[in-house]
């Protein structure tokens, strides 16, 4: 059952953002990696598969709700000084969220992952949140610009130490070998000589989230609902044709989060969150937006408990008759045994367990309960 949604509140935000963890779980937690449909997989390097736009546009979203609510507190006459420790104190606790899920069971401290998901959320988070206090829009247009120039300039001009001329090479480009030289062996431990949310990638990163504040400060200017709707799906589309555009030159890539990634991704968001404004803030269909409402509500919560509760099935072992093996893994054999194939298995099990944190997520919304960060 829906709650009575307040008439100043932009329910297709929420449903947007619970879409977006929805799959983000899905995506993160297949039955099996070695079997997961192609485009539930991040695209090797260059490229963009449907699970590639699942983290920009988190952070797109995330940018797109800051403006309604540092303006609101602002004309509420909130002093930016509380505005200012309110928003350190959230970020610095979705990093050390994050950096929870790299640690736990807490085994191998020495080496902990310090970059991650959470980590890259709570800087961008803090960013978005600081220039928006001080700044006018103007200025968050002109660091954007220069950002994405510089981010393209550093990694396609600048030689990189130890190999030569710039290079987008996996291992050899200027992103990975920075990440090598400051982080060392506190990168992920799949990639090892580089890191996805890495320290230099971070920069073109902040500018997704200002797209999102840009988007967002664009569609409060207007009272209109149809002119919201129209700058929401043209500006978006423009942004998508650019990316795709400077994407011959500085490929499309969300290892590197490149450029052409920030506005490819970012316009595909705005096109999205377009399509959810029209139905459910215009036309008012709303019977489908429970379950995304209920994982837009407790976002990082439902992110963090995810990620801990699939470590958790990977450590739980179970005894067979013929071995040993992770509860994880038995899991994909029951769905294997049910006659699916390897990848239809794969898929059961993702959707399965993005269920099971529907209902939980799903409980905490009937029951009004929102952890707030």
């Amino acid at each position: 059952m829906m709650k009575n949604i307040p008439g100043n509140r932009i329910l297709s935000l929420d449903i947007f953002r619970g879409l977006t963890i929805m799959a983000m779980i899905i995506v993160n937690t297949p039955g099996s990696w070695t079997y997961a449909y192609p485009v539930l997989r991040h695209s090797v390097w260059n490229g963009c598969t449907p699970t590639d736009l699942v983290f920009p546009f988190f952070i797109f979203a995330m940018g797109f709700s800051a403006v309604l609510s540092v303006t609101k507190r602002l004309q509420k006459g909130t002093p930016k000084q509380k505005l200012v420790l309110q928003l350190i104190r959230r970020s610095a606790i979705i990093f050390l969220l994050g950096l929870i899920v790299n640690s736990f069971p807490f085994t191998n401290l020495v080496n902990i992952r310090i970059p991650g998901v959470l980590q890259r959320i709570a800087v961008v988070n803090l960013v978005c949140g600081l220039f928006l206090i001080y700044s006018e829009v103007k200025v968050i247009w002109y660091v954007s610009a220069v950002l994405l120039a510089g981010y393209w300039a550093l990694l396609t001009l600048v030689p990189v130490p130890d190999f030569g001329a710039a290079n987008l090479g996996v291992t050899t480009n200027l992103a990975a070998w920075l990440d090598r030289l400051v982080i060392g062996n506190h990168v992920w431990e799949y990639t090892k000589m580089y890191d996805p949310e890495g320290i230099l990638s971070t920069l073109p990163a902040l500018v997704s989230g200002f797209i999102g504040v840009l988007a967002g400060n664009s569609f409060m200017k207007s009272d209109n609902e149809r002119d919201k709707l129209i700058h929401l799906l043209v500006y978006g589309n423009i942004l998508i044709v650019c990316g795709m555009a400077w994407g011959l030159l500085f490929p499309i890539n969300k290892q590197l989060w490149t450029s052409s990634y920030v506005l490819y991704t970012s316009g595909l968001a705005m096109v999205v969150l377009g399509i959810c404004y029209w139905i459910a803030d215009i036309k008012r269909i709303r019977r489908f937006a429970p379950p995304f409402l209920a994982f837009g509500t407790n976002a990082i919560i439902a992110y963090f408990g995810s990620e801990i509760g699939a470590v958790l099935l990977g450590m739980i072992q179970v005894s067979t008759s013929a071995s040993k093996m992770s509860l994880y893994d038995w899991l994909f054999m029951q769905y294997q045994s049910t006659g699916l194939s390897l990848v239809n298995a794969s898929l059961l099990g993702a959707l399965l367990y993005a269920g099971f944190w529907l209902l939980v997520v799903g409980i905490m919304y009937r029951k009004n309960i929102i952890v707030k960060i």
